[in-house]
């Protein structure tokens, strides 16, 4: 999540898959944790722009994602 600091809003978040996202985690670091590396930039070059979402984007995406896995989509 890309957070503007100085007005406390979101700017970007990246929703991928689970599945999507543990095929490319690699291995945790030594707290056991995974490293997640997105770009802001629209001409980015990583795996992750087709998750990314605008603030105005992620509430209504997570949304839908919560009725389809609760079966009422």
């Amino acid at each position: 999540m890309a957070v503007d600091i100085d007005q406390a809003v979101v700017m970007n978040a990246w929703l991928a898959p689970s599945k999507v996202y543990q095929a490319s985690a690699g291995n945790p670091n030594k707290r056991g944790r995974y490293r997640f590396y997105a770009s802001m930039k629209d001409d980015a070059r990583d795996k992750w722009p087709s998750y990314r979402l605008t603030a105005a984007e992620l509430a209504p995406r997570v949304l839908k994602r919560s009725g389809q896995l609760a079966g009422d989509v």
